[in-house]
């Protein structure tokens, strides 16, 4: 019974990378390597919720030799340091050389999820590694670039932009609105409110919903929209005074999506945090936030509870407290559950 608890899970080994190197080319495996941080909740989630399950168990340990490093100490900040590692979790998938085939960056909320984004790492044409190697040997075929620049996004990785940059040089006006490179307008890191990309996309919108339908090319100007009032609110984007939304808000109106009245909501909010008021700030979080999907609070909810907890009144300080845990009480969102659980107390109830 001990022996079936320990392979129902991942088996994560204590080794250093170098003996885990040495093991997977005795067994003939590949490493999978899980870089965290003590303070990053996806990497708690992952550890606590999807590593744990049986089925994540049978599919990595057995293909893989499974280390796990923390990245603030030790040979992990070597990790770190080597693999150019900057957002948590991260994972990599080597080779018995050390040499990076794959890289997963971000958790998933599911083990069937995540198996999937494993998958993509043992195959030649979507492995991230693989691709690299080709696009340093001077390939630059439309068919390289397009699935490298996917492999990129998935990483987030900014060389991205100018992989995507090559692969529209290549492409006729044509095929600039072909469904094989929709990836590139669709995607909010490279289609940005304001950028190039945007400005082609909205300027050709008539000629996008023929080729990818009105509904997708609606929901991707709407989540660009989306991203700019969310960088807003998160303050990513602290320039942005209530001109600029207003003009989201015009903008939006020309267009048909289901994600409008959310975006009206994160406007509203957006327009109470421009105003420095806490209590009109409170007031309208109170009013829109129990409205929205908590998987679109995410990103939002901490910064705003943060702000009104560091300014408010310890009236104002209870009553979003007050909200956080109603929340909490409603939400069915697992990743949104275990952050706001962990957020509670280490930053609304001290």
């Amino acid at each position: 019974m001990l022996q079936m608890g320990a392979f129902a899970q991942t088996n994560f080994e204590e080794l250093t990378l170098e003996k885990a190197l040495e093991k997977s080319k005795k067994e003939n495996k590949l490493v999978f390597v899980d870089t965290y941080t003590s303070w990053c909740m996806p990497c708690k989630y992952m550890a606590n919720t999807i590593f744990p399950k049986k089925e994540m168990g049978d599919y990595l340990n057995e293909r893989f030799v499974c280390v796990k490093f923390n990245t603030e100490e030790g040979e992990g900040a070597e990790i770190m340091k080597r693999y150019e590692i900057s957002a948590f979790p991260t994972f990599l998938i080597l080779n018995s050389e050390g040499e990076v085939q794959h890289k997963i960056v971000g958790g998933s909320e599911t083990a069937e999820d995540f198996i999937k984004r494993v998958e993509e790492g043992l195959d030649e044409e979507k492995a991230i590694g693989i691709l690299a190697n080709r696009y340093a040997k001077g390939d630059r075929s439309i068919n390289l670039l397009t699935k490298y620049a996917r492999a990129l996004l998935a990483i987030q990785d900014p060389q991205v932009v100018k992989v995507a940059e090559e692969l529209i040089g290549k492409l006729s006006d044509a095929q600039r609105v072909d469904t094989a490179y929709w990836f590139i307008y669709e995607h909010p890191f490279l289609t940005q409110v304001g950028s190039p990309n945007m400005t082609y996309l909205l300027e050709n919108a008539e000629r996008f919903q023929k080729s990818i339908g009105e509904e997708r090319v609606n929901e991707k100007i709407a989540t660009a929209f989306d991203l700019q009032l969310t960088n807003m609110i998160t303050g990513r984007d602290r320039q942005s005074g209530v001109d600029a939304i207003d003009r989201v808000e015009n903008e939006m109106e020309k267009y048909k999506f289901p994600s409008k009245a959310r975006l009206k909501m994160f406007a509203e909010i957006a327009r109470a945090q421009r105003s420095g008021d806490i209590e009109k700030l409170l007031t309208t979080c109170e009013k829109d936030i129990p409205q929205i999907e908590h998987e679109h609070l995410l990103a939002v909810f901490f910064p705003l509870s943060l702000t009104i907890k560091r300014n408010g009144t310890p009236d104002q300080q209870a009553r979003i407290l007050k909200l956080a845990k109603k929340l909490l009480a409603e939400t069915t969102n697992d990743k949104f559950k275990f952050s706001l659980g962990q957020f509670i107390p280490y930053a609304l109830e001290k």
